[in-house]
């Protein structure tokens, strides 16, 4: 080999062991653990109690507590279906924790009890109190605002639930609807066969992977209790934020 020719192959081998190894630019996959869902957990303990009650809606001391009721998202009511409202969006502002309301969102744990207050000299205040939990926050987080927006567009609305057999449909005015925070509130007026029921006083809120409802029916005057339902759903949802 000449002179020339060896200068050659010995520059060719320098530039060749100079040269960076070969660059890799195929994407790079990245396995991301999706979120867990969060625990279900025994609710019952996050109702009011009848002295909580009794407190907050200024009752007295002659409250008295049904039975509570826990389980799966089978505990919700099936009083009324899915194709039974007329408009069928404001069947949750209407009526409470009704299984088709809850339909498609993750349920995963229920807690519900009744209670009913007030003197023996005056009409009778009563109460529906419910916590659902779901998967995760955001999936409560998700039912919330969706909620929100639907009892917003329900607001002054008359929900007809269409009933076979004697006493015909059922209508529910939907008036007050008011959002603070974390809870929205309205007033529900029932009437069927031409007779009106108490106005009910209903609230929903969110904490947490969970949502809170309420249904009060407080004959007494507007002034005695102010927005009471929303102080009730205020009540359990800080009993869930301080004993979690």
């Amino acid at each position: 080999m000449s002179t020339k020719l060896a200068a050659l192959a010995g520059a060719c081998v320098v530039l060749a062991g100079c040269a960076g190894a070969p660059v890799d630019n195929r994407p790079v996959v990245r396995i991301v653990e999706a979120a867990q869902p969060t625990v279900a957990i025994p609710l019952g303990h996050f109702l009011p109690t009848a002295p909580e009650l009794s407190t907050a809606l200024g009752t007295g001391p002659n409250g008295f507590s049904g039975q509570l009721v826990q389980g799966g998202a089978d505990m919700l009511l099936r009083s009324v279906g899915a194709a039974e409202t007329s408009p069928p969006d404001c069947a949750g502002a209407a009526y409470r924790l009704q299984q088709s309301v809850y339909d498609g969102s993750p349920v995963q744990s229920v807690a519900t009890n009744s209670w009913a207050g007030g003197g023996f000299d005056g009409p009778p205040v009563t109460g529906f109190f419910g916590v659902v939990q779901m998967t995760s926050e955001a999936a409560a987080q998700d039912f919330f605002a969706a909620t929100t927006q639907r009892w917003r567009r329900c607001n002054g609305a008359t929900v007809t639930r269409h009933q076979a057999g004697v006493g015909g449909d059922e209508l529910s005015r939907i008036a007050d609807v008011t959002f603070e925070r974390r809870v929205m509130s309205a007033s529900v007026l029932h009437t069927a066969a031409g007779t009106a029921s108490p106005t009910a006083l209903r609230a929903l809120g969110v904490a947490g992977d969970c949502i809170v409802e309420v249904d009060l029916t407080d004959p007494r005057p507007a002034g005695q209790a102010a927005r009471p339902a929303a102080g009730v759903a205020e009540l359990i949802l800080n009993k869930i934020t301080t004993q979690r």
